[in-house]
């Protein structure tokens, strides 16, 4: 799942990307890595560190720093989010990156789950959607 509480084009963010663990999941969580579907502009993640927190998804939720890496790169601008330690099985994961909202549009992520440790077994995750409105002008 993905959340931005504040859904207005330049305004500041908090995009938090939760993942749930299935306890039957059988690997631990090592990386995610999200592809933006195309679009006019890129999303913008902000500072790429992120901060991590275990648990139900937290409007308010702090987090930690150092518990994951942010990484993009390639043309597409690829975001990979590679997880230390690595997240259980049964465990929530949230990783909460500050930034500022591209202009308003759809912006949409296929996503991509690796377990951890070596040649990763990858899972193929769901879309993932967010819409950006234009500014009120009478606000």
């Amino acid at each position: 799942m993905i959340h931005n509480p504040e859904a207005t084009e330049g305004l500041h963010n908090r995009t938090t990307i939760t993942v749930v663990v299935s306890e039957d999941a059988g690997n631990a969580l090592g990386m995610i890595v999200l592809r933006q579907l195309p679009n006019l502009d890129q999303w913008v993640w902000g500072r790429l560190e992120p901060r991590v927190y275990l648990g139900d998804y937290s409007l308010r939720g702090k987090g930690a720093r150092g518990l994951a890496t942010a990484l993009v790169s390639g043309p597409e601008e690829d975001l990979s989010i590679k997880f230390n330690p690595a997240i259980e099985p049964g465990q929530t994961v949230n990783v909460v990156f500050r930034g500022f909202n591209p202009q308003s549009s759809i912006y949409q992520w296929s996503t991509e789950l690796m377990a951890d440790g070596e040649d990763p077994i990858r899972y193929l995750g769901p879309t993932l959607r967010l819409n950006v409105y234009e500014q009120d002008p009478y606000r």
